[in-house]
């Protein structure tokens, strides 16, 4: 009786990859963020004005709708490049590899950078709105534009009275949830390391202007968003580990989740 033995040869999904350049790279952040913007400037005014509901039922919807769009399409492209449905292949094309103790340093490093420069340079929100064409929407609330935070009402988001309203932090919580992952899983798990084909050791730079600019629709935010963006993108090049970004990037975020959270079921804060 013969002895047949099957040898299974791990392939690295990364060896096929197709670069992407200048072009490519315009035309993977123009479709997301025209999406953005037209939910965000057209789609939820005229939701507003037809519905009558508060200006957050109209960012919820639009919110989480175009964040699982993000995750959708990180999903679909790794079909697309015609990778198999398998969880440890899946991880090594987006670069989902276990944390070490350099990478939990970093992923703090990047965390903290993002807060300082974010909160330190949110005078510049209001440089940039003094700009008409930089300017929120007139239906967007004041919490959301350059006054941000120190516009909020204790027990509101977004002008919207929220104690006792649990449906908002759960909405808000998948929300969070497919914003960290659909972002970074796109931006840093399937666009990084096409770019870095494209660029080489440059690449974070396509990246992380990529980042930035994909949130277009708050204009006057950019130049707080940028350093953030750049770093991250140079770190996720770095270690090549995309979990970084992700939980460093979820850190951040978590402020304001928490935040709801403790408004919509009674801590008014």
């Amino acid at each position: 009786m013969n002895d047949f033995r099957v040898s299974r040869t791990f392939v690295d999904p990364e060896d096929n990859l197709q670069p992407m350049g200048i072009l490519p790279s315009i035309a993977y952040w123009a479709i997301p963020a025209a999406i953005l913007y037209v939910s965000h400037y057209i789609l939820i005014p005229i939701f507003i004005e037809r519905t009558g509901q508060p200006y957050l039922v109209g960012y919820l919807i639009a919110w989480v709708s175009t964040m699982l769009f993000f995750f959708i399409a990180a999903l679909a492209a790794y079909r697309i490049e015609g990778n198999p449905l398998q969880l440890n292949i899946f991880a090594e094309r987006y670069r989902l590899k276990r944390m070490n103790r350099q990478d939990w340093i970093w992923t703090l490093g990047v965390f903290g950078f993002v807060i300082i420069s974010y909160f330190g340079l949110a005078f510049t929100s209001g440089w940039l709105a003094e700009w008409s064409f930089l300017a929120p929407h007139p239906v967007f609330p004041p919490e959301f534009g350059p006054e941000g935070a120190t516009a909020r009402a204790p027990g509101t988001f977004m002008g919207m009275t929220i104690t006792g309203l649990g449906w908002v932090a759960v909405v808000y919580l998948f929300g969070w949830l497919f914003n960290i992952f659909g972002e970074e899983l796109w931006f840093r798990g399937y666009i990084l390391p096409r770019q870095e084909i494209a660029f080489g050791k440059h690449a974070w730079v396509a990246n992380g202007l990529m980042f930035t600019l994909n949130h277009i629709w708050q204009p006057w935010n950019l130049l707080l968003i940028l350093p953030g963006a750049l770093v991250g993108a140079f770190v996720a090049q770095m270690r090549k580990n995309t979990w970084v970004l992700i939980i460093s990037h979820g850190l951040a975020n978590a402020i304001l989740l928490v935040l709801i959270i403790l408004n919509a079921f009674g801590l008014v804060l």
